[in-house]
């Protein structure tokens, strides 16, 4: 070998030795941020969370994402135990009485500093209220999934029924109801959860305060209330006269409705995506075919909705807050994200009024979507979710299971259920 060849080895092997350093640099400049999530631990979502986590990398390479897929039933439990472990992820997806859960244990990042005066311009009114524990913003919504009373405008114009007006009050939904049994007896007329678990009670709540019972929480009225009896005899009218089919969870009836055989379904905004996914409806017939209103108020007058939406935490001891605060807020706000994730798969709202992107904005301007934004969402109200809501939960729905399904007086029911609550 000559000295020019050894010359060539020692410029090759040199610029390898270089590649090599650079690309450890690179390695240990990245940052890693862990996400667990039920969203890639569903076939629907899957595909729809890995998209976002690409892109997300492509914008940010100096930050990669673990994904931690945890299953929707396990992730509370879990994550719990983590964090009184001190091993949590840096970031987590959560919902319901399982973000406040999680906020009691002192674990998560107050978000408040982290949001831009921009971005809490563009927040929905009333988005973040319930996410409050104190004076702290505990969690950011990803997204947004009230519950609003869906009606298939075919079947009530069947049975005679203006479907260009739906019930106002609980007196005019009964009625509808009725009439509906009447005329199309394999039809339910109202799809309702009554099953015994919490988010049963999350679904019925906004029923019970329009009825002007509360359970338990600040303003309680009790289990055993006249308000609270009230609901449970109308229930057991219901269920009585065949109006609604107790037992079933609030997805089961779901694809029924696909098929036209739910009248009025008390759901979340979701609902839409998962009849077009069944039945192969276009989003003009969908249109033309489905509605959906606030619910119908009792002798209060308001109406009531639960958000069924999922959110965001970040853990107090995640040691790269910058890099979780800005894959939260990629999630939440990001156009392409919503486009691929929120709307896409997940079929529910932005937190967001503008994505600042005309395209993904026109996919939220329809019918069903504007009567979510400016009709129901103002209607949300807060629950007393806590560390006793699961088992105030199980004392109250099975009061109401029995409502429905058996024949014990009304007034011992009730008062079954302040004693348990008690």
């Amino acid at each position: 070998m000559d000295v020019l060849d050894r010359s060539r080895l020692r410029a090759i092997g040199a610029a390898s030795v270089l590649a090599v350093l650079a690309g450890s640099a690179v390695a240990q400049d990245k940052i890693t941020v862990t996400f667990a999530n039920w969203a890639s631990a569903e076939g629907t979502t899957r595909p729809g969370i890995e998209q976002a986590i690409a892109d997300f990398e492509a914008a940010n390479p100096n930050i990669d994402i673990v994904s931690e897929s945890i299953s929707f039933s396990e992730i509370a439990r879990q994550l719990v135990l983590r964090a009184r472990s001190g091993n949590p992820p840096d970031v987590a997806q959560i919902s319901g009485n399982d973000t406040i859960l999680l906020a009691q244990t002192g674990a998560l990042e107050p978000l408040d500093g982290y949001l831009s005066e921009d971005l809490k311009a563009n927040i929905k009114p009333g988005a973040l209220s319930t996410l409050m524990v104190g004076d702290q913003l505990i969690a950011f919504p990803w997204n947004q999934s009230p519950a609003g009373l869906w009606y298939n405008k075919n079947i009530l114009e069947q049975a005679g029924l203006d479907p260009d007006s739906p019930p106002h009050t609980i007196e005019e939904l009964t009625a509808a109801l009725e009439t509906i049994h009447e005329q199309m007896p394999d039809v339910i007329p109202l799809g309702i959860d009554t099953t015994n678990r919490a988010f049963a009670l999350t679904s019925n709540w906004p029923w019970m305060q329009t009825f002007g019972a509360i359970p338990v929480g600040e303003g309680a009225t009790g289990g055993d209330s006249e308000e609270m009896k009230a609901y449970l005899t109308w229930l057991r009218d219901l269920a009585n006269k065949g109006l609604i089919d107790p037992g079933r969870k609030i997805g089961e009836f779901r694809p029924l409705a696909a098929q036209d055989l739910v009248a009025f379904h008390w759901d979340q905004v979701l609902l839409q995506g998962v009849i077009q996914a069944t039945n192969g409806m276009s989003d003009e017939d969908f249109y033309d075919a489905w509605g959906v209103t606030t619910l119908p108020v009792g002798a209060e007058g308001a109406p009531h909705s639960f958000e069924g939406g999922h959110q965001l935490i970040m853990f107090g001891n995640s040691p790269n807050k910058e890099a979780a605060w800005s894959f939260i807020e990629y999630l939440s706000t990001n156009p392409t994200a919503i486009d691929v994730y929120t709307v896409g798969v997940n079929s529910s709202l932005p937190s967001i009024v503008s994505t600042g992107d005309a395209q993904v904005d026109a996919k939220l301007d329809t019918p069903i979507f504007n009567a979510f934004s400016e009709e129901i969402i103002p209607t949300l109200s807060t629950q007393p979710y806590g560390a006793d809501y699961a088992a105030a939960a199980t004392a109250i729905m099975a009061g109401v299971q029995e409502a429905v399904t058996g024949d014990r007086p009304i007034d011992e029911i009730a008062a079954s259920i302040q004693q348990q609550l008690q």
